[in-house]
């Protein structure tokens, strides 16, 4: 620990122990776990110059004060984690570094601001800026207290009696309800002030800190009451992002430079800004609301539930909003109403990289698809996946990254949900063609929608036989199935009159170590032995098969194109998805999820189904007892029971 700093801290309230691993890694050293301040010498680590800060300063004890960096992602809370923190103590910046000569290039090529929770360029300003005025800004602790905020107004206004002006920031400007003056125009939600400094002829700052983005865009920029020595960019960059703030990965917490921070804030950013429009969510179950949050997150705020299609409609209408529905629990008359008002709608549906557990079981996922054309698993409308696959041009530089991404799934050994026992060392033959048939839940969209001809567990290990009479069957009832959760049971005596052995509970990873083959209706399971080198037979119409990849038996499979392996999963996994990490509770990567997948599939015991025994008894009874209560609401609401639907 430096020299300058107490030998003790103790943490403050939750907010500091919500951020004391950060903490811990800005100061490099432990944090006191005792929080009485009766140690000899020790010092608080209070969030924020507030009462308590000053309650220590008059007993003596000068705290170590945590704030908000300058640099934030849309995304950051005490919770979650902070991308900086400024640290100061008896008003003096605690460590920190300068910013590299290089750091103002990037500002100025990133144009990030504070929490970057707006709209991004001319998007914000719902009422149109003129060329002419000039801009007071409201950042920092001025802007987070009305009555600081009202001061620093009045006296622009009067130092500048003859000028016009217009008052915006990050944040919005909120508090100033009311005439403040006939001289100002008040823009309320929050802007870009990138976008700002370019339109207005001089720019207005409370202090110093604030001036840096304004300088650094060329503008014109004036602090009232400041002495007449004003500071250079390379100082105001230092005053702002130097000493004192010290930068963080958003999603791990680790300490990092400042070129990094600045790089992971702006891809955060942009991903929050893809939300440009207001969001009313439809047929989102409680326990995939919070994530479905954060999915839908953008400048207009949170997404908006609504229970029925008349709702949904009524409050997209009023907000200008898009709809978003799950896929099978969307009402039957969302769709017309939709069309009706011009309310554009999309499906929801989870990704192909989920979690580690059953969606069955309440495991939350950690993707999405949003598809405002039909969804993946429904060859009846071109969905937005088959659209990309048809028509894009997939660069080569995505075609390289999906090859990466590709040998790391493999070489992380996941797939969708990361459940199954480990294969024991048994005895397999070495003299025959090993084949897998992974079962399927037997309502699902994809199996009645999109095999026409196979349609059933029974009737594929069937085919599967008949089409490989020497291999070595492999039969995998479907997870859900095999957990008493959805349809599609075969009885074991039948089973094994088609099949060699009953794979049951294990890991589809270890099986496809082994198979040499794979007959599937629609399965996830014939993309996943795809990537893996493994050939793949198709009896339905999923959307892997047609592209040349697969032997398609179903009739009308052929998409009239033709791919490369990796254009395919640049496809599915890398342009359908968005990714969540499902312990930062922050949009992520592709590549960031399987590091979390990775670790959270390792930390877990392995188990058949990622589910104790008593939590799969309790499930049962759930299906068996509350859903059917749930499904009389739900049609109440004009949602039907349909197929692929899990009950819940």
């Amino acid at each position: 620990m430096s020299p300058n700093l107490p030998p003790v801290f103790f943490s403050t309230g939750r907010t500091i122990q919500s951020l004391r691993k950060q903490v811990e890694g800005a100061l490099r050293e432990q944090i006191g776990g005792d929080r009485s301040p009766s140690l000899r010498g020790a010092t608080g680590l209070v969030w924020g110059d507030g009462a308590l800060a000053a309650t220590l300063r008059a007993l003596g004890r000068p705290p170590l004060i945590v704030e908000p960096g300058p640099l934030l992602s849309p995304y950051d809370t005490p919770r979650t984690g902070m991308a900086s923190l400024r640290l100061r103590l008896a008003g003096r910046p605690v460590g920190g570094e300068a910013p590299e000569p290089a750091t103002a290039e990037r500002l100025r090529a990133l144009r990030t601001f504070g929490r970057n929770r707006f709209l991004t360029g001319d998007a914000g300003f719902a009422d149109g800026v003129a060329d002419t005025p000039a801009l007071i800004l409201a950042d920092g602790a001025v802007a987070a207290s009305p009555r600081r905020l009202r001061a620093f107004i009045d006296r622009v206004l009067a130092h500048y009696p003859d000028l016009g002006f217009i008052i915006a920031g990050p944040e919005g400007c909120e508090g100033l309800a009311g005439a403040v003056s006939p001289r100002l125009r008040v823009l309320t939600r929050p802007v870009d002030p990138w976008a700002l400094f370019g339109r207005v002829s001089r720019v207005f700052v409370a202090d110093w800190g604030s001036a840096c983005e304004a300088r650094l865009s060329g503008a014109s920029v004036t602090r009232i009451g400041a002495d007449a020595a004003v500071p250079s960019d390379s100082d105001l960059l230092a005053l702002r992002y130097g000493a004192g703030v010290h930068y963080f990965d958003p999603w791990t917490r680790e300490p990092i430079a400042l070129a990094e921070c600045l790089e992971r804030v702006a891809w955060l950013r942009d991903r929050f800004c893809a939300n440009d429009r207001p969001t009313v969510l439809v047929g989102i179950s409680r326990w995939k609301r919070p994530a479905l949050d954060v999915f839908t997150l953008g400048p207009y705020g949170p997404a908006v539930h609504a229970m029925t299609a008349t709702d949904a409609v009524a409050v997209a209408g009023a907000a200008q909003a898009r709809v978003l529905a799950w896929a099978t629990r969307m009402p039957e008359r969302l769709e017309p109403l939709c069309a009706a008002a011009g309310i554009p709608l999309s499906r929801i549906e989870d990704g192909f990289l989920r979690s580690v557990g059953l969606g069955a079981s309440l495991q939350p996922g950690a993707s999405i698809v949003v598809d405002d054309r039909g969804i993946y698993y429904d060859p009846r409308t071109e969905s937005r996946l088959a659209h990309i696959l048809k028509n894009a041009t997939i660069p080569a530089d995505l075609v390289t990254r999906a090859s990466a991404l590709r040998r790391l799934v493999i070489a992380r050994r996941l797939t969708k949900y990361n459940v199954g026992l480990t294969i024991a060392n048994d005895p397999w033959p070495t003299d025959r063609r090993i084949v897998l048939v992974p079962g399927q839940v037997e309502d699902d969209a994809s199996v009645m929608h999109g095999s026409p001809v196979v349609r059933s567990n029974r009737a594929l290990l069937a085919a599967a036989r008949a089409r490989n009479p020497d291999a070595f069957l492999l039969y995998k009832p479907h997870p859900d199935v095999e957990a008493g959760f959805r349809p599609g049971a075969i009885p074991e005596d039948e089973a094994l009159g088609l099949a060699d052995r009953i794979v049951g509970g294990l890991s589809i990873v270890d099986l496809l170590d082994r198979a040499h083959h794979v007959e599937t209706m629609t399965s996830l399971a014939g993309f996943e032995a795809l990537i893996r080198g493994l050939t793949v037979a198709v009896h339905g119409r999923p959307f892997y098969a047609g592209w040349g990849l697969t032997e398609d038996l179903a009739p009308g499979a052929d998409r009239g194109r033709r791919l490369a392996l990796d254009e395919l999963v640049a496809g599915a996994l890398l342009l359908y998805p968005l990714y969540l990490d499902p312990v930062a509770m922050k949009p992520c990567s592709a590549e960031q999820l399987l590091d979390r997948l990775s670790a959270e599939r390792d930390a877990a015991v392995p188990s058949r189904l990622a589910l104790s025994q008593r939590a799969q008894w309790v499930m049962r009874a759930r299906y068996a007892v509350l859903n059917p209560l749930v499904r009389r609401l739900r049609a109440k609401r004009g949602i039907a029971q349909k197929a692929g639907k899990t009950p819940e």
